[in-house]
């Protein structure tokens, strides 16, 4: 059974003879405000987890990896920059 606005409406009136306004109003209250199969598990939030630490790791890594290169470059341009002015002074 689908459960949608038309059929939640009518548990609510039905509680609502049953059990008083405040009482239909607060069971209501604790019902899930979607379908069971919308609601997230905590299989769910690991499995999300999982994949976001591994974009995350993999965007670090890129990262890391570009800023090594980029250091390495760099320095081996101004050693060699230093060797040639050590070279042209002596």
């Amino acid at each position: 059974m689908t459960v949608d606005d038309r059929t939640r409406l009518n548990l609510h009136r039905k509680l609502d003879e049953l059990l008083g306004p405040d009482d239909a109003d607060t069971l209501m209250a604790h019902l899930p405000p979607v379908t069971w199969n919308e609601v997230a598990t905590k299989d769910d939030l690991r499995t999300l987890e999982a994949v976001l630490t591994a974009r995350i790791d993999a965007s670090i890594a890129r990262a890391m990896e570009r800023q090594i290169r980029w250091m390495v470059t760099f320095n081996t341009g101004l050693a060699a920059l230093a060797l040639a002015a050590a070279r042209l002074l002596f």
